[in-house]
């Protein structure tokens, strides 16, 4: 049975040691909010709101290669969005029906707060396929 919960910060270090070991370059901060999915008390996903100045940005969605297709993702995101009001994101465009079933709405990079104009563009620059998205 898989089950999620929110991580306490001084388990922290548990999901810095997953991005590791799945070779993401992800960490956690101690300003994060952390969702993990377990199975048989063994971490298989993790997501993050990372505070950026009075915004919270979605971040660090990972599953184990093994175990997606189940949902695991779109949980994590669920129980994520039940913590803060508004939240930005920016997914890869192959999952932009997916985060819009979970009621975020694309946004145009026109329309972002300063901070994420930044961050988005410079992303796009690096050649990553993203899109800008809310959810309120």
């Amino acid at each position: 049975m898989i089950t999620y919960s929110l991580l306490p910060k001084v388990k922290y270090p548990l999901a810095t040691k997953f991005y590791k070991n799945h070779g993401i370059k992800s960490r956690v901060s101690s300003d994060n909010i952390v969702v993990i999915a377990r199975e048989n008390n063994v971490i298989i996903g993790v997501a993050k709101l990372a505070p950026i100045n009075d915004l919270w940005f979605l971040t660090g969605v990972y599953i184990d290669l093994e175990q997606r297709g189940q949902g695991i993702g779109s949980e994590l995101i669920t129980q994520l969005c039940q913590q803060k009001t508004t939240i930005y994101t920016f997914p890869y465009a192959h999952l932009t029906a997916l985060y819009q079933k979970l009621g975020f709405l694309n946004a145009t990079s026109d329309l972002l707060p300063y901070e994420l104009t930044q961050r988005f563009d410079a992303y796009t620059k690096q050649g990553r396929n993203i899109v800008a998205m809310i959810k309120q």
